[in-house]
């Protein structure tokens, strides 16, 4: 009728985020700087626990490195969850491709196993920190080993919240296609984790005897019994 008027969507329109309702390419660029924000921020504590790992082991004060059992942890586990680690990466990447290919169901699935691998590797996580063959305070090495299984427990939990997230939001079209920078972000966040796996087992495995045949002596900071 007169005085009315009418609007069409067209292909070249923008896509808008249910959320936001802002463009996806505008929410997608600040979400990524964003995520490279919490990668920089986590890769300073890990590798400030790999400093220390380092310096306690070329140190060797008072000869106190090496456990006084002299047992180590087993490395086996260390990589085992490495390798899970990985194959859940490589499975999340493969289902962002798929959604980013118009395939959302490939994601839906790839995040669910992506998923289960990541809870199974915190399981393993949990049960090597609570199987360890030594003490924390036994020496430098049980707490700087402890430390580091620790983070990465953390990392496991935090991960697979995330990715089971990314299962529930593409089911529900908050992640669809066109609009899945939610799951790359998330991709890209797993693959640090997998990163920071990867030194902490590294270190752990090629740092145990310390070659510091010298240590040097500090005394103690208690003083002496009257």
């Amino acid at each position: 009728r007169e005085g009315e008027c009418t609007v069409t969507t067209t292909s070249t329109d923008p896509i808008l985020s249910p959320t936001t309702g802002e463009p996806v390419d505008v929410v997608a660029r600040r979400n990524r700087m964003g995520i490279w924000l919490c990668i920089v921020s986590d890769a300073a504590g890990t590798v400030s626990l790999l400093i220390a790992y380092a310096y306690l082991w070329s140190l060797n004060v008072n000869d106190s490195w090496a456990p006084k059992k002299g047992r180590w942890a087993d490395d086996v586990l260390f990589w085992a969850i490495v390798a899970g680690m990985v194959v859940a990466c490589a499975v999340l990447w493969w289902g962002v491709r798929g959604i980013q290919a118009g395939h959302r169901g490939r994601l839906v699935g790839a995040a669910s196993l992506a998923g289960l691998v990541l809870v199974a590797m915190f399981v393993v996580q949990v049960w090597q920190l609570s199987t360890f063959p030594f003490d924390i305070q036994e020496s430098a090495y049980t707490s700087a080993t402890f430390w580091l299984a620790l983070s990465n427990a953390f990392h496991l939990a935090l991960g697979s919240l995330l990715v089971l997230a990314v299962v529930n939001r593409t089911r529900t079209g908050r992640i669809a296609v066109g609009n899945s920078s939610h799951a790359r972000l998330v991709a890209m966040w797993i693959t640090w984790l997998v990163v920071a796996a990867f030194l902490a087992s590294v270190f752990t495995t090629a740092m145990k005897a310390s070659r510091n045949t010298d240590p040097p002596a500090f005394q103690s900071l208690t003083p002496p019994s009257p």
